[in-house]
């Protein structure tokens, strides 16, 4: 009888990717927090900051919407 072991990494695509999209998504609550900071405290050039930090978070969010092909 053969005998063969299989090794499954820890460090799969899917857990990676698990991990990735929680980053993104804390990334854009800070934005938004960032955001209502700059808001209370009227400075409109924080306030920008933040709609183009918000913006950028949602480009890198848009590969996760789109279609997983595989």
């Amino acid at each position: 009888m053969i005998r063969e072991e299989v090794h499954v990494s820890e460090n799969n695509p899917q857990k990676n990717r698990k991990f990735d999209l929680w980053g993104w998504v804390l990334f854009v609550i800070s934005a938004l927090f960032f955001m209502a900071s700059s808001i209370r405290a009227g400075d409109v050039v924080g306030l920008l900051g933040g709609v183009f930090f918000l913006l950028a978070c949602a480009v890198f969010l848009a590969s996760y919407a789109g279609v997983r092909k595989g």
